[in-house]
């Protein structure tokens, strides 16, 4: 604290020495609330406070912080204060006599601000700017760290730029700004971006005819163009590439912002990722709809859901073409079926072991060929039924591990006619004649007969033949629905 020092209070009542050469070259040409801060900071020079920063003082004036920065950037540009700490930030003011001394000894830095912005002036063509305008110009070289060549360059580019003729400061001040961030430093820097600037119009230029519009790029297109490449990291290709996918509705930049979005969030961003991933996408919704048509649901767009399932087929194995086959099982269905019966059919022939079209048509053939010997046999046996599951069992094992000849099964079934499940009757009758050694036609009547004329029988169905020996049984009802269990199931 200082040995001595006014009353806190005395501020109020005192008063705060302001130069004429201030309000002559100063005030007059600067903006108001920039004066405003000058000489409240100005005052606090004389009545220190240590609250103040400039957070209180643009509470104090009621201005915003960003103005209140900009003011004391001025004044120093103006060499009326200096920076001297930035944590906490504190700013030293230039007491105006010795400016005008060190001036007086090198007057070429009197003229900086003016002659930089008689330069600006010239290249706008005199164009009108006010006082934000002109601070706005000279934060690109005192926070964007950009020359004066480089911004007289920049303003030249965008006056060529305008259909008006007239520079924005304000969208002037965002390519600063990106040429700031992009590294320019010199005029080489500047000339290397303004060919990238230029290509790139040339690039959006030509996506807007794909388009189909012929105006030329607004600022939002251009913003919208910038995201794409510069923040999202798509190539210029890879953007007219996805204008394929903008056929489906109305074509703009809005809408191809959305498809842009999705093939972000998916990771396609050059143009060979973004066309495969476009056209795997419309093979799956192509063979998706050939599905639905299958199923009988011609002209429908496929769901998502619909989509996912098919992808969950052919991740379990089901090649395309034997999932079509799966969808013509189901469509013989009554109801036509559905994508749930085309599941069920293929996790079937799954557990059947069938997982190519080939097995499944080999498959099919061999119960055709089943069911044509099994509709002998109901022949024979005296029963009116459809085919089963079970039935092709049992003629499986008659033929292949019994080892009887249609001719012998058919026999059987012969003399199974009449009794209450004739499939059994057959299967004990072959049975036993497995168990006897005969194997032919011959030796199986010969020994009907015998055993006919031994039993005094003509009725041969209630017949078994058990370790080689004839006897009668006559089966109860009971007995019958214990033996045929699900034997006569429909076939499905």
């Amino acid at each position: 604290m200082a040995f001595c020092s006014f009353d806190e209070t005395a501020a109020l009542f005192d008063a705060t020495p302001v130069e004429n050469m201030f309000i002559a070259e100063y005030m007059l040409r600067a903006p108001g609330e920039f004066v405003k801060v000058y000489l409240y900071g100005l005052m606090h020079c004389y009545h220190p406070n240590a609250r103040m920063s400039l957070a209180s003082m643009a509470r104090d004036l009621d201005v915003p912080l960003e103005d209140v920065e900009r003011a004391m950037r001025y004044w120093e540009r103006e060499g009326l204060v200096r920076r001297t700490g930035d944590n906490p930030v504190r700013y030293t003011y230039i007491n105006l006599k010795q400016l005008t001394l060190t001036r007086a000894e090198k007057p070429g830095e009197q003229l900086y601000n003016r002659h930089f912005m008689d330069e600006v002036r010239r290249a706008l063509d005199a164009q009108t700017l006010g006082d934000q305008d002109f601070e706005t110009i000279l934060d690109w070289i005192e926070v964007y760290e950009l020359t004066e060549e480089v911004v007289i360059m920049l303003l030249q580019s965008e006056k060529r730029r305008s259909r008006t003729g007239r520079v924005s400061v304000k969208i002037a001040d965002g390519v600063a700004r990106e040429w700031a961030q992009g590294g320019v430093r010199t005029v080489e820097d500047a000339e290397k971006m303004l060919i990238l600037s230029g290509e790139r119009e040339r690039e959006l230029r030509r996506l807007l005819a794909r388009l189909g519009m012929k105006h030329a790029p607004s600022e939002d297109e251009k913003a919208l163009y910038k995201k794409w490449i510069d923040e999202w990291g798509f190539t210029p290709e890879a953007i007219q590439e996805a204008c394929r996918e903008t056929t489906k509705g109305t074509p703009t930049m809005a809408y191809l912002d959305g498809i842009l979005l999705r093939q972000h969030q998916l990771g396609r961003h050059d143009a060979a990722q973004l066309l495969g991933g476009i056209m795997t996408e419309k093979t799956a919704r192509d063979f998706a709809r050939e599905v639905l048509a299958g199923l009988g649901r011609t002209g429908v767009t496929p769901t998502a859901e619909d989509l996912s399932l098919i992808e969950s087929w052919r991740a379990s194995g089901s090649s395309d073409a034997l999932i079509l086959l799966a969808v013509a099982a189901a469509h013989r269905r009554r109801d036509g079926g559905s994508m749930d019966d085309v599941g069920n059919w293929l996790e079937t022939w799954k557990r059947q072991g069938l997982t190519t079209p080939e097995a499944v048509s080999a498959d099919t053939n061999r119960k055709k060929a089943l069911n044509a010997q099994l509709r002998e046999i109901y022949e024979a046996a005296g029963v009116e039924k459809k085919t089963n599951q079970p039935d092709r069992e049992l003629l499986c094992r008659w033929m292949g591990e019994m080892g009887m000849s249609m001719e012998l099964v058919l026999l059987a079934a012969q003399y199974a006619r009449g009794s209450g499940a004739p499939m059994m009757t057959a299967n004990r009758i072959l049975a036993d004649w497995q168990r006897a050694g005969i194997a032919s036609v011959e030796a199986a009547r010969a020994e009907h007969e015998s055993h006919m004329r031994l039993a005094g029988q003509k009725n041969s169905s209630n017949v078994l033949h058990t370790n080689g020996n004839m006897q009668r049984h006559q089966y109860t009802d009971k007995e019958y629905r214990n033996l045929i269990t699900d034997l006569d199931e429909e076939d499905t």
